[in-house]
């Protein structure tokens, strides 16, 4: 499991962790200290038991730059609980476009409301509306949830 990574020059996973159980945490300082070194290791921990070390890690992984990084987002889009897929569709919003639009692809066919309005708010930051135009069009008339669909709605006529 993810106790077996040992120590390098570069990476302790055990600061990782003690970092990842703060409850306050800086994830851009976090970044830039741990960097690509911790990703095999923040891939574990978003895949493991413990759901707030899996969040954490998750929203840790959008502020690591690097195609590692990337494919962690991109896998923490479609599997696993809601926290860690809203996690990835944040995330999306600190990727090239093209990563970007990949991960909030998974994002927008996702059943919980949470992570949609998500993808709909880094697609929004991201000013990426109009890639998605078609899924956030069907969001707006066919989603259960009627919050969501009146941010979908809200963002379609924002687009026109």
């Amino acid at each position: 499991m993810a106790k077996a990574i040992k120590k390098t020059s570069d990476f302790d996973p055990q600061e990782l962790l003690a970092f990842l159980r703060q409850d306050e945490l800086d994830y851009p300082a976090g970044a830039k200290k741990f960097g690509e070194a911790a990703l095999p290791f923040l891939s574990e921990l978003i895949q493991g038991n413990d759901e707030n070390l899996s969040i954490k890690a998750a929203y840790l992984v959008g502020y690591i730059s690097g195609t590692g990084a990337d494919e962690i987002l991109k896998n923490a889009a479609d599997q696993g609980i809601a926290p860690v897929r809203i996690a990835a569709a944040f995330g999306a919003q600190k990727r090239e476009p093209k990563i970007a639009e990949a991960i909030l692809q998974r994002s927008f066919e996702d059943n919980d409301p949470s992570v949609v309005k998500f993808a709909m708010r880094s697609a929004s930051a991201m000013k990426m509306e109009k890639n998605f135009k078609s899924k956030i069009d069907q969001i707006s008339k066919n989603f259960l949830n009627e919050s969501i669909k009146a941010d979908a709605l809200a963002l379609m006529k924002k687009m026109k």
